[in-house]
């Protein structure tokens, strides 16, 4: 048997031969990258509260931050909450303050508290009832809160009920109960001044230019006098019992009121008494007067 020996020359020469026979495109080789994009998770992309009014969101709370405080005196009067997604989403579980099953929504828009093509119903009082709340949301890949749960979202919030309108002391029978500042180009009620507050400061410049005053009474009243240091007294006999007078308008209605002389207002302090009585001309039985002390600055 016969062998052939190479040399290591001979072998590298034969091998760049073979390498310049090959095409040019074999030669060079590109390397390629290959994308697999799968189809997107369904996804809760976050919650937007809902004016079930105008089927809008509410400005501001679109979407709603983690932690919110809803303030009713400031928001529309019927809420819901819209859940936003992306993905393949075909049904939404809403969890509510513990309850991981309050509602289960089919189709868009996903609803809180239901909606018919978009047109949205007010939530339940106990969703936005004053308190802290807690929100999950999960969607899932076929109806019915089928097939594959996807990316969830939480939300917490709280609601506030905002301040609450005063209540109104009962005014006992035959008394005063306050004093209100008068326009008396529109016989309506200087806006901060009604009622007028004890010590109160009144600024000529930021006022009306003509001005009264009327005291705000119980039942059983035919006539007020008003006293006032530096100023005669008044009798007025017929509501609405006015510091300055009023007169009737047009229409036969009395409450047209007459502006005040300077004296009233004039700047410094000063000290006004109202006393009611039951009979007209400050005659008949005298009830709970009421006094105010007020300066008035140009």
């Amino acid at each position: 048997m016969s062998q052939t020996t190479f040399s290591t020359a001979a072998l590298l020469g034969a091998l760049a031969l073979a390498t310049l026979a090959l095409p040019a495109a074999a030669q060079t080789v590109k390397g390629q990258s290959i994308s697999v994009n799968p189809t997107a998770p369904p996804t809760v992309t976050g919650l937007t509260l809902i004016n079930a009014d105008t089927d809008q969101p509410v400005p501001g709370f679109d979407p709603i931050r983690p932690g919110a405080t809803l303030d009713k005196a400031k928001l529309p009067a019927r809420l819901n909450v819209r859940a936003n997604v992306s993905g393949a989403v075909r049904s939404v579980w809403f969890g509510l303050d513990g309850n991981g099953n309050y509602r289960l929504q089919g189709g868009a828009p996903y609803s809180l508290c239901n909606d018919s093509g978009g047109n949205y119903e007010p939530c339940p009082a106990a969703v936005f009832a004053p308190g802290k709340h807690s929100l999950l949301v999960t969607p899932f890949d076929a109806a019915n809160g089928g097939g594959t749960a996807g990316l969830a979202a939480s939300l917490t919030y709280t609601v506030v009920a905002g301040p609450q309108p005063s209540v109104q002391k009962p005014v006992p029978a035959l008394a005063v109960a306050s004093f209100t500042l008068i326009n008396a180009d529109t016989n309506q009620p200087v806006p901060g001044f009604d009622p007028l507050r004890p010590g109160a400061r009144l600024r000529l410049s930021a006022l009306p230019p003509r001005l009264n005053m009327r005291a705000n009474v119980g039942g059983g009243v035919n006539s007020v006098r008003f006293a006032q240091k530096g100023v005669n007294d008044y009798v007025e006999n017929e509501a609405p019992f006015a510091l300055c007078g009023d007169t009737k308008d047009q229409k036969g209605n009395k409450g047209d009121y007459l502006p005040c002389g300077s004296g009233q207002f004039a700047p410094g302090q000063h000290r006004l008494t109202a006393t009611p009585f039951d009979k007209m001309f400050a005659a008949g039985t005298k009830g709970q007067a009421l006094s105010l002390d007020y300066t008035v600055e140009r």
